[in-house]
């Protein structure tokens, strides 16, 4: 847990000035971009929905700041499927080291995506195909970018994240599922989970489809 710890920390204290430094940007560039939307009458500005927009921003930052930017490592390429998934599973049980490896390695890859499969589920309305590709695509994209950096490019990191960009639509859908039989019983937390202009509709299961509007 320490070493989880350790690195979560990291994560957000090597991020934050590279987030610092590109807030202004996306601030100006969104102002710009709701000004013409309102100018032009195309839709209102959801609060709501521009709040985890910018939550959605600050943690792509400190993802690509991650990937990209911090420790880089030994330049190597995995195009082996599931080769240094199995190897690091059956090592995990050996040393400290081989489980720490196994936990920042495969756990963290998939927990590191989970957000993403949430972020782009509710602000993009996508069903569970769509939130896939997304994460896959968002891999895909690291991955790329890492082949002329001190970094390895591991085609078992794009199965990893697409797992946890999967994980995260479920999760949202199920959160979505809760906050839709709280809101039967109380008016209450509405804000939450609503983003406006779509309308919602009761979610028929898990992989639901999309809301109406989208």
């Amino acid at each position: 847990m320490r070493a989880v710890f350790l690195y979560l920390t990291g994560f957000l204290t090597d991020g934050i000035p590279y987030v610092l430094i590109t807030l202004p940007f996306y601030l100006i560039l969104r102002s710009l971009y709701l000004s013409h939307q309102k100018k032009k009458r195309l839709h209102e500005v959801n609060t709501r929905r521009e709040v985890v927009m910018f939550f959605y921003f600050v943690f792509m930052i400190l993802l690509f700041t991650q990937t990209f930017i911090v420790n880089p490592g030994i330049n190597d390429i995995n195009l082996v499927p599931f080769r240094i998934i199995i190897t690091q599973i059956a090592n995990r049980n050996y040393s400290y080291e081989a489980n720490l490896v196994f936990l920042l390695n495969i756990i963290g890859n998939i927990g590191i995506f989970v957000p993403v499969g949430m972020f782009v589920a509710y602000l993009f309305r996508t069903n569970f195909i769509k939130t896939a590709l997304a994460g896959l695509c968002t891999s895909l994209f690291i991955e790329i970018v890492q082949l002329p950096l001190e970094r390895t490019s591991d085609v078992d990191d794009l199965i990893l994240n697409t797992v946890g960009a999967v994980i995260g639509y479920v999760v949202y859908k199920m959160l979505y599922l809760i906050y839709f039989r709280m809101k039967n019983h109380s008016s209450g937390h509405q804000w939450l989970f609503r983003a406006e202009p779509y309308t919602e509709e009761s979610p028929n299961s898990v992989c639901g489809k999309k809301h109406r509007g989208s």
